[in-house]
């Protein structure tokens, strides 16, 4: 691990970032001869025929920075045409298993763990591409299956809770460092000096996605730093021999949980807030933390460039040895091409746009400083200095990361764990309740 991340370092110190069924039709995966078909496309500038292909965006936040980078690519390569295809309101899973029983499964994806299990088995192999061989060594093994890469991880991502530096100052008249909030304590003492100014402590959105995965990655992580030792505990989970009621990480995870609730902007109606209020609400100056990942930055400066905004860890405890204390959780989301569905020059296409994206100058500039992605390909020549960025790979450098467990969910259950927070939030539930939900969420959705 130390070895992959110093080739990270040497990559990207300065680098940038921004949280099936049904008959279908089935086309040969593209062969070599597509590869070099695309290989010859980008030298070409996109001379030859026109090709339409479709790119479901699974993070509705940076559709737009998407489409800018379609639109760069395109300027290129006339002959192609990319469409975003958003959500709209539907999980990931929904959304794909839709498109494929209506024979319109989208020729490039954006899938979590989950769903990359869930439908590998329509993914084009990709391991012979020049993108695919630049992704760093450490990020390979999820995204193959039999030995054959079929997706390419998006970019390195941390989720935790973004601070304000701003307002934190503003409101206590200090500087402020985040490796100084060491426990649960120390951030609850934080959280109710600002709660007497005229700043907002805390907001908590209530998207399922953020609520059900990315903070219960917090969770699962903080279990332990073994890998066995977390693999044990997903494993008791789909058993049901989990005991959450009784698990101390659980009830650490709720007690911070709880002090969020406590200062939380919203807590009048803590259902009735949109995501998009939040970002600008984060944007504007007014609120000291926000649980949530650094995808969101690109959205944060786009609204306030001079924005001064980090990531910190989710506190897991009381005691400062607690695991979470001092790490963010680490994630990646992937890419993978169609192989059902897609004609050949489909495929060739979305193999080019990706080598376009990770091995050209105007490619990588695009991923960096249109995205604000962190490269997790090696080779980039583009290097940009997001600060967020920079805390990603120093959080990495001193091993203080925990495993995003939620790519173990079983498909599907991530927005039933979303769906109990948020009855836990608005006060429906009990801690009691809330454990006894993910226990039997668990089982039941690792039965499907």
């Amino acid at each position: 691990m130390k070895k992959a991340i110093s080739f990270l370092l040497a990559g990207v110190m300065a680098a940038s970032l921004t949280a099936c069924s049904g008959s279908v039709k089935e086309t040969a995966p593209a062969k070599q001869e597509d590869t070099k078909a695309a290989e010859q496309t980008s030298e070409s500038k996109g001379s030859g025929e026109k090709v339409e292909i479709s790119f479901l965006v699974t993070k509705p936040e940076i559709v737009p920075q998407f489409e800018e980078t379609f639109k760069r690519y395109t300027e290129s390569h006339p002959n192609v045409t990319i469409t975003a295809i958003p959500l709209s309101g539907q999980t990931i899973y929904e959304k794909l298993t839709s498109l494929y029983a209506s024979g319109n499964a989208p020729t490039i994806t954006m899938v979590g763990g989950p769903e990359f299990t869930s439908f590998k088995d329509n993914f084009l192999d990709i391991t012979d591409t020049d993108f695919a061989k630049k992704v760093y060594s450490w990020a390979q093994d999820k995204t193959k299956s039999d030995g054959k890469v079929l997706a390419v991880p998006t970019t390195a991502e941390g989720i935790g809770i973004m601070y304000n530096k701003k307002v934190i100052e503003a409101a206590t008249g200090k500087e402020f460092d985040p490796s100084s909030i060491k426990s649960r304590k120390e951030f609850a003492q934080l959280l109710e000096e600002i709660s007497k100014t005229e700043y907002a402590p805390v907001q908590i959105t209530n998207k399922d996605w953020l609520l059900g995965s990315h903070l219960t990655s917090v969770l699962y992580g903080a279990v332990s730093k073994n890998y066995d030792e977390r693999q044990a505990v997903i494993e008791a989970c789909r058993k049901g021999e989990y005991n959450f009621a009784d698990s101390q990480v659980f009830n650490n995870w709720m007690d911070t949980f709880d002090l969020l609730m406590k200062y939380n902007k919203y807590a009048k109606s803590p259902l009735a807030n949109a995501y998009e209020d939040d970002q600008l609400t984060m944007a504007s100056d007014e609120v000291a933390f926000w649980p949530i990942g650094n995808y969101i930055y690109p959205n944060i400066v786009d609204i306030n460039p001079d924005a001064q905004v980090g990531l910190m860890p989710y506190p897991m405890g009381d005691d400062e040895a607690a695991v979470g204390n001092k790490e963010i959780v680490l994630s990646y989301s992937m890419f993978a091409i169609d192989a059902k569905q897609s004609k050949p020059e489909q495929q060739a296409a979305a193999i080019d746009f990706f080598n376009w994206l990770v091995t050209s100058k105007d490619g990588q500039d695009s991923y960096v400083n249109t995205l604000m992605f962190v490269p997790i390909f090696e080779g980039f020549e583009v290097q940009p200095s997001n600060p967020v960025a920079k805390q990603i790979v120093s959080y990495m450098e001193q091993g203080n990361t925990l495993e995003r467990m939620s790519d173990y969910f079983p498909a599907g259950v991530m927005n039933q764990f979303g769906a109990t927070m948020q009855q836990y939030l608005d006060g429906k539930i009990t801690r009691a309740d809330v454990a006894n939900q993910f226990k039997d969420k668990w089982v039941e959705f690792s039965k499907k």
